[in-house]
C-alpha cells in the first residue's frame, strides 16, 4: 500500500475522524434534521386533520343554517295561512254582522213603514168619517144629534170593507 502512496497511520486517523464526523453528523445534525421533520410531518397530519374537522363543522353549520332557514320559511307560510284565515274570518264576521244590521234596518223600515201606513191610514179613516158625517148633515140640511155614534158607526164601516178588501 505504501506504492500507492497510502500510510496506514494516517488512513486510520483519517478512518477515525471519518467515524467521529459520522457520529457528531448524526449526533448533532441528522437526528434534529429527523426530529424537525417528523415533528413538522405531524403538524402537517394535525393540520389536516384540524382542516378537516372544520370542513366537517363548515358543513354541518351549513346544514344547520339550510334547516333553520327551511323552518323560517314554514313558519312564514303557516304564519301567513293564518293571517289570511283570521283575515277571512274577520272578513265574513264583519259580513254577517253588516247583513244582520241591514236586516234590522231592513225590518225597522218596514215596521216603520207599517206604522206610518196605519197611521196614514187611521188618519185618513177618520177624515172619511168625518166628511161622511158632513155630507150626511149637508143631504138632511140639519146637524145631526149624536155625532160619535155616527162616526163609529163609519168608522166601523171603514174598517170592515178594508177588511174584505184584504182578503
Amino acid at each position: 500500500m505504501e506504492a500507492l502512496g497510502i500510510e496506514w497511520p494516517l488512513l486510520i486517523a483519517q478512518i477515525i475522524n471519518f467515524i467521529i464526523l459520522m457520529l457528531l453528523l448524526r449526533a448533532f445534525l441528522y437526528k434534529p434534521v429527523l426530529n424537525m421533520l417528523n415533528a413538522r410531518k405531524e403538524r402537517i397530519a394535525q393540520s389536516m386533520k384540524d382542516a378537516e374537522r372544520a370542513s366537517a363543522a363548515a358543513r354541518e353549520a351549513e346544514a344547520d343554517k339550510a334547516k333553520v332557514l327551511d323552518d323560517a320559511r314554514r313558519e312564514a307560510q303557516e304564519i301567513r295561512a293564518q293571517a289570511t284565515r283570521d283575515a277571512e274570518k274577520i272578513a265574513g264576521d264583519v259580513r254577517a254582522r253588516a247583513d244582520q244590521d241591514a236586516t234590522e234596518i231592513r225590518m225597522k223600515a218596514q215596521a216603520d213603514a207599517q206604522k206610518q201606513a196605519e197611521v196614514a191610514l187611521s188618519d185618513a179613516n177618520k177624515q172619511i168619517a168625518d166628511l161622511a158625517i158632513m155630507a150626511t148633515e149637508k143631504l138632511l140640511g140639519r146637524e145631526l144629534q149624536n155625532k160619535a155614534e155616527q162616526h163609529r158607526f163609519v168608522t166601523e164601516f171603514l174598517a170592515e170593507s178594508a177588511g174584505s178588501k184584504g182578503k
